[in-house]
């Protein structure tokens, strides 16, 4: 048994389109223990698996993702813009990418849109993956929310670099707060005695996103415990 995480970004991103079920099954297949994938709400209700607010970058169609419905988005081309290869990979739904993973991986769903926080936790009663998945965000409302919905779902509060000069042993007050015992560290601010810090006061210490292979190396030896990869064959070398 491996002693970290290996965490796939928006699933296999370095191979394929991100936040498609071509890049969940490639992440799968390349035996992660986990996928992150990202989750905005359509129009019409719905939740969608993409990471912008938009769907101009990823997408061939354009506007805003909370303003156009399900099958407006489902429509559209979500893999050409990688490679020829992906033309025609849709937008899944937070369903369908649930039913991609199933029980290969734990799937690590980012609500970026804090007002889905409750039709997120929905969906994972419909789906019963409640065993299988684990939410996190930047906004700590949503954490709040799934805290008070549903107890029972793991929970991690994502920190960027605007958290520079945030303290961990402040860190680990706020989070204890907000009732989770996960961090998921922007792997720029995590040195050794941060992960120290974190670690020694009971939290859980992943982070974000690590392509090189050696800094990969020195999450491990700070003991990050998950290491979230657009490349996760390279998990391999580490």
């Amino acid at each position: 048994m491996r002693s970290w995480i290996r965490i796939a970004h928006r699933g296999a991103s370095g191979r394929a389109p991100e936040n498609t079920r071509a890049a969940f099954k490639s992440a799968i297949e390349l035996g992660v223990d986990a996928v992150e994938l990202d989750l905005h709400g359509t129009a019409d209700g719905e939740i969608v698996v993409i990471h912008d607010a938009t769907l101009d970058r990823t997408t061939d169609l354009y506007g805003h993702v909370n303003e156009t419905t399900l099958e407006t988005i489902q429509s559209a081309d979500a893999g050409g813009w990688f490679a020829a290869e992906f033309a025609g990979e849709s937008v899944p739904t937070l369903t369908e990418a649930l039913a991609c993973i199933g029980k290969a991986a734990i799937a690590v769903l980012e609500i970026k849109d804090p007002l889905i926080a409750e039709a997120v936790v929905a969906k994972i009663h419909e789906t019963d993956t409640l065993d299988f998945t684990v939410v996190i965000s930047f906004h700590t409302a949503v954490l709040q929310t799934i805290r008070a919905l549903e107890p029972r779902i793991a929970t991690g509060w994502l920190i960027g670099n605007h958290n520079e000069h945030i303290s961990p042993v402040r860190l680990c007050q706020q989070l204890g707060q907000l009732g989770s015992s996960l961090l998921n560290v922007n792997h720029l601010l995590i040195t050794a005695e941060f992960a120290y810090e974190i670690r020694r006061r009971g939290i859980a210490l992943w982070c974000w996103t690590v392509d090189d292979v050696a800094r990969m190396r020195e999450m491990q030896t700070f003991g990050v415990q998950g290491i979230t990869s657009n490349y996760p064959e390279r998990f391999a070398m580490v």
